[in-house]
């Protein structure tokens, strides 16, 4: 299975940027692993949200391999503790899923469209993260899953 991280826009600070690296190194022990990083938009204060979220839902829904099983991230989605994130892992390798997209939007979110036309939604927690931290919490929380997975003592 290959698992491919879609955001716009690069990572602004430093430290984050280095964090998602640690852990997207740390997969590709476990997993293949990528990280389609699409064109944002640069937003204005006189521009509208919802316009910003239609423009960066172009490039994702482009950058999504053919095939692929999308999980959108979204504050309205599906909760689960880092046991159940390696089951769903589990499962969906199990059923035959080569393609595992996640989907993380860009300072306003995710279009509505992508997360209609996601297989699935996910929440890393009912608190707001920047998008860059979202980053760095789910390429960590990928990891911890493979680790599980794999039977080793990264989670206690």
């Amino acid at each position: 299975m290959t698992v491919s991280f879609i955001w716009p826009n690069k990572t602004k600070d430093t430290w984050l940027r280095a964090g998602i690296d640690y852990y997207i190194k740390k997969i590709s022990h476990y997993i293949k692993v990528q990280v389609l990083q699409v064109r944002g938009v640069r937003s204005t204060q006189a521009m509208d949200p919802a316009e910003v979220m239609r423009r960066e839902a172009r490039s994702i829904m482009r950058a999504i391999p053919k095939g692929g099983f999308v999980i959108a991230l979204d504050i309205r989605g599906r909760m689960l503790d880092s046991p159940g994130l390696a089951r769903r892992l589990t499962d969906l390798e199990a059923r035959g899923t080569r393609d595992l997209v996640m989907v993380i939007g860009g300072a306003f979110g995710l279009a509505p469209v992508i997360i209609k036309t996601a297989d699935e939604r996910l929440s890393l927690s009912p608190m707001t993260f920047t998008h860059d931290m979202s980053r760095l919490i789910l390429a960590e929380q990928i990891y911890r899953a493979c680790t599980i997975r794999a039977g080793e003592p990264y989670h206690h």
